[in-house]
């Protein structure tokens, strides 16, 4: 895939991997995530879910985002840019035993 749709879209497709049971293209996620984040929401919380049915666990799982008003240039141009927050910006720590 060579285009990216929101910041985060790798390690976003990383998780996803990890967690749903059914193999679709990358493209395929991009354009379902995409239609979900550009839906209205009511409670100002910007989520991917993806559903029980879709997951190996059988839970379903919430991919989160979060989303700018972004000024582009100096004739007032404004986009919407979208962000994964999920599990890229944490990173496990591994500590050595002592013994």
């Amino acid at each position: 895939m060579d285009k990216t749709y929101f910041e985060g879209q790798t390690a976003f497709l990383e998780d996803y991997q990890k967690v749903a049971k059914t193999a679709m293209t990358d493209q395929q996620v991009i354009d379902e995530v995409m239609e979900q984040l550009n839906k209205p929401i009511p409670d100002d919380q910007l989520v991917y879910i993806l559903p029980s049915d879709q997951t190996v666990d059988g839970q379903a799982v919430r991919f989160p985002f979060r989303k700018e008003l972004i000024a582009q240039d100096n004739e007032a141009t404004v986009s919407t840019q979208f962000f994964y927050e999920g599990s890229p910006y944490e990173y496990a720590v591994v500590e050595d035993e002592q013994p």
